[in-house]
């Protein structure tokens, strides 16, 4: 009778999966790639690409969200929808999978703390915080970061195997753990980043609407007025900084399911597990990962 229960809901729950991933994965994909591709449009415009550098590091999250969806997306959806999975049967094609999987992910959330963090010094009332952004040091975040990131997540086609039908980290109980450890890592860490620097923002914000400058109005007098009026330039940062807390509340939203959840499994990795829990815990994990997906593909 156990058995048999556990076979219709292992059924059940493997019908939703298909569902959800007719029915919600293969529109998030579709959407997420014409929303990351009219963001690179939209950034790559010269009046807004040459003087704002946080447009840069947009457009480079558009590319790592493309990256994620056509690399991890695509192959999900095939995997579930067609039953076409190669992750279980190519060993070459379970580690460049999950590691391209990993780069574009970490890079995507890298870039997310660099524009969050970009924001707030360009709205610091501290003019040497704010003189810090510049050209250069944007091309160098740009361009050293996803490569130092790329090197970092080597160790992900080292650490994962094909085992029980299945492609994960399973190279030996040290890596096990370590990898365990880095995941959690890579969601709470930006989580931590961006939520410090978004109250850093708000701060800021309020104390520029309070902020007061001195007008020369007839030869010495001088008289303090509230700042009312925003050149264009400032019209666009802020412009920017509700683009900017838009992508990380959605980060926020979208990827905490899936860190929750690396938390329990780890957790809950040295008990022994009913078939019946498995299955719902696969279950859980799947909704996760979709999750994950809308995270890289909503247009901001």
């Amino acid at each position: 009778m156990n058995s048999s229960s556990s076979s219709v809901s292992t059924t059940d729950l493997n019908l939703i999966q298909l569902k959800l991933a007719r029915y919600f994965l293969v529109p998030v994909y579709i959407l997420g790639n014409f929303g990351n591709f009219a963001n690179i449009a939209l950034f790559s415009q010269r009046n807004i690409r040459g003087n704002i550098f946080c447009a840069w590091y947009f457009i480079c999250l558009s590319l790592a969200n493309l990256f994620v969806l056509n690399t991890g997306g695509l192959s999900r959806i095939l995997s579930l929808l067609i039953n076409f999975n190669l992750e279980t049967t190519s060993i070459i094609f379970c580690k460049s999978r999950n590691y391209l999987i990993q780069t574009g992910a970490v890079i995507g959330r890298y870039f997310i703390c660099l524009i969050s963090i970009e924001r707030w010094m360009v709205t610091s009332t501290n003019e040497m915080i704010r003189r810090m952004t510049s050209a250069q040091i944007a091309l160098r975040l740009i361009v050293i970061g996803p490569c130092m990131i790329a090197l970092f997540v080597i160790h992900v086609p080292i650490g994962f195997a094909i085992s029980n039908e299945r492609c994960f980290a399973s190279l030996n109980d040290t890596y096990v753990l370590f990898f365990n450890i880095y995941n959690m890592t890579i969601i709470t860490v930006p989580v931590i980043v961006i939520t410090l620097f978004s109250i850093l923002i708000f701060t800021n914000v309020r104390q520029s609407r309070h902020r007061v400058v001195p007008i020369s109005i007839t030869g010495s007098n001088v008289q303090a007025i509230y700042l009312t009026t925003k050149s264009a330039g400032q019209q666009r940062d802020i412009q920017f900084i509700r683009l900017a807390l838009i992508q990380i509340f959605t980060f926020m939203l979208f990827t905490i399911g899936y860190g929750i959840y690396n938390v329990y499994d780890f957790g809950t990795s040295s008990i022994e597990k009913s078939s019946d829990r498995q299955a719902i815990e696969a279950f859980i994990s799947g909704i996760a990962v979709n999750l994950n997906y809308v995270s890289v593909a909503v247009r901001y």
